[in-house]
């Protein structure tokens, strides 16, 4: 097996950002070659005191319903795993707990998304203020890879996608020691990276993470990767799955993990 079999990181319109519904994504899925998807939809915490929930139990369980029905539509056609994207999980460890303790997912992603409450997305950028907006986020990256129930922890230089949008370059390589410190942490925890090709379609124009934070992370032992195009359409299900194969060949990786139950199974890609 030498192709990408699997989108590891996609989103239905159960995400309130997402346009394509669950049904239609396994369809475009399907007739990409996918052998096997996994909706991770989003669930956004906040730190408490700060703000209303984004996300409740409720909301998950319309997630697992849809889930059901189209494992059931599309049984024999394509494997549907039980997913999540965390969003910022460490700001909210009881949210956290009761999520993972109602559910039972196949895959969790651990994303950083907000910083004190305030989507990456909406901050402003300066040439004063970047460098302290990157070390916070790579605070909040660690705090996370210590302390968070997830499996990978999904495009980890994110900041760079809206730092393009302003008109900045970021490469987290710049702050190499602290970026060094949550990939060991990564490994020493059995957690993996994905590759998210969501970037290669926007204002970075370069996969998330870069080549240099990839091989990075296989030089300090990392071994465990998936790949995700982070759609939220059916148009990019699949999307720069294939770039980001060879991305990962170029970085020493001849394998990607497929999960079940949180334990990682691996298929080759060389």
């Amino acid at each position: 097996m030498e192709h990408v079999i699997a989108d590891y990181h996609t989103h239905s319109t159960i995400s309130p950002d997402a346009k394509s519904p669950m049904e239609d994504m396994c369809r475009a899925a399907v007739e990409k070659g996918l052998s096997e998807i996994v909706f991770t939809d989003h669930f956004e915490c906040r730190a408490p005191g700060k703000a209303g929930y984004l996300f409740d139990l409720p909301y998950l369980e319309r997630y697992f319903q849809e889930l059901s029905r189209c494992q059931e539509l599309f049984d024999g056609q394509l494997v549907l795993k039980r997913g999540i994207e965390m969003g910022q999980p460490n700001m909210n460890q009881e949210m956290e707990k009761a999520v993972m303790g109602a559910f039972s997912f196949d895959y969790v992603i651990g994303s950083i998304h907000k910083l004190d409450n305030v989507d990456l997305g909406n901050m402003t950028y300066t040439a004063e203020n970047i460098g302290d907006i990157c070390r916070e986020n790579l605070r909040y990256l660690l705090d996370m890879a210590k302390n968070s129930v997830f499996d990978c922890m999904g495009h980890v230089d994110l900041i760079k996608r809206y730092a393009a949008k302003q008109g900045f370059s970021v490469d987290l390589m710049d702050y190499r020691e602290e970026l060094e410190e949550i990939l060991r942490v990564l490994i020493s925890r059995g957690k993996g990276m994905e590759i998210n090709t969501s970037g290669l379609r926007q204002e970075a124009r370069e996969a998330l993470p870069s080549l240099s934070i990839l091989k990075l992370y296989r030089s300090l032992g990392g071994e465990i990767l998936t790949l995700g195009s982070d759609a939220h359409t059916t148009a990019d299900v699949a999307a720069g799955l294939e770039d980001a194969r060879e991305m990962a060949l170029e970085a020493g990786f001849r394998h990607l993990a497929l999960y079940t139950g949180h334990q990682p199974s691996f298929y080759s890609i060389a």
